[in-house]
């Protein structure tokens, strides 16, 4: 009987020795060896960080290389930045969906808040860098550049050439002065309307466009009645000046057309005026969302430390 009494005793103090050994098998448990949902918790807090990290480098790449496309000289430069402009939005994309694919798995309501902040701004980004880049690859305003200085030119020092040896052929001839007046007519307003180019390129304003355009067809009349004047005066025998003369003023109209025409798309004006402006805003305004959610990340990172 003393046995069973004492057998019944030392179960309990058994029984309530296991009953302690898991409470405090519980608690370090809990203070010295983390959960693995605590682990895996830290874990996707670092991802997180690193994450948005990458997207901060993406998107200044981004930015960078849309610019260097907007400055490029060449159609070959504009396409090599694009591409790595939209390489660069490519990868903000793929780092966007991991992204998403973190939040989900240990959703905080801050860092939804930002992700769906920054969404906004990328999806307001992206279409206006489609914008500028198509807008920087056609290059318009540099080919009516290029075409002016150097098919345009060409072709009004033909002009000026012919005339010259017309006045030179006239030297001492009673008609001389007339040949002379009706010469530098022709080459002094050729010259302004030449130089009218540039300023339609370099132009923004269609309104200011369309006063360049008249000023050049001013003087493009004045070059076509001096020209017709020179026809009433020249014998046969230099003709063929007045020809070479003629014909390098029509091609040199055809030329001015083709500038005036490349000119009015104002492609890298307007990719610029983009790029410059509202661009750099809200490509601003989608970095500062990324500082944000990079600061919570790690404010929710110390929180969960200190629990």
């Amino acid at each position: 009987m003393q046995f069973l009494k004492y057998k019944g005793r030392s179960d309990i103090l058994w029984g309530i020795g296991i009953v302690v050994g898991i409470l405090l098998l519980a608690v370090l448990s809990r203070y010295y060896l983390p959960p693995l949902h605590m682990e895996s918790t830290y874990r996707n807090i670092v991802m997180k960080g690193e994450v948005v990290a990458q997207m901060r480098i993406n998107l200044l790449k981004s930015v960078e290389m849309e610019k260097n496309a907007v400055m490029a000289i060449t159609d070959e430069e504009s396409r090599k930045f694009a591409d790595q402009s939209l390489a660069a939005s490519t990868a903000i994309e793929q780092n966007l969906a991991d992204l998403h694919s973190l939040i989900d798995a240990v959703p905080l309501q801050n860092e939804k808040k930002l992700a769906a902040e920054f969404i906004t701004c990328w999806t307001e980004l992206r279409q206006l860098d489609q914008i500028i880049l198509d807008f920087a690859v056609q290059n318009t305003n540099l080919k009516a550049a290029s075409l002016s200085q150097e098919k345009g030119s060409e072709l009004l020092q033909r002009l000026e050439h012919a005339l010259e040896n017309l006045m030179s052929s006239y030297a001492g001839n009673p008609n001389e002065a007339r040949i002379n007046l009706f010469s530098f007519q022709a080459i002094t307003a050729g010259l302004k309307a030449f130089n009218l180019h540039s300023s339609h390129i370099a132009e923004a304003s269609d309104v200011k466009m369309d006063q360049i355009e008249t000023q050049i067809k001013a003087e493009e009349n004045v070059v076509a009645k001096s020209l017709d004047g020179l026809a009433e005066i020249v014998g046969d025998e230099n003709n063929n000046l007045l020809l070479q003369a003629k014909t390098s003023f029509s091609e040199f109209n055809k030329v001015t057309a083709q500038v005036i025409k490349l000119s009015r798309q104002n492609s890298n004006i307007k990719s610029l005026e983009f790029s410059l402006g509202r661009k750099r805003k809200i490509a601003a305004q989608c970095d500062e969302i990324l500082a944000a959610f990079q600061e919570t990340v790690q404010k929710n990172g110390a929180s969960r430390a200190i629990r």
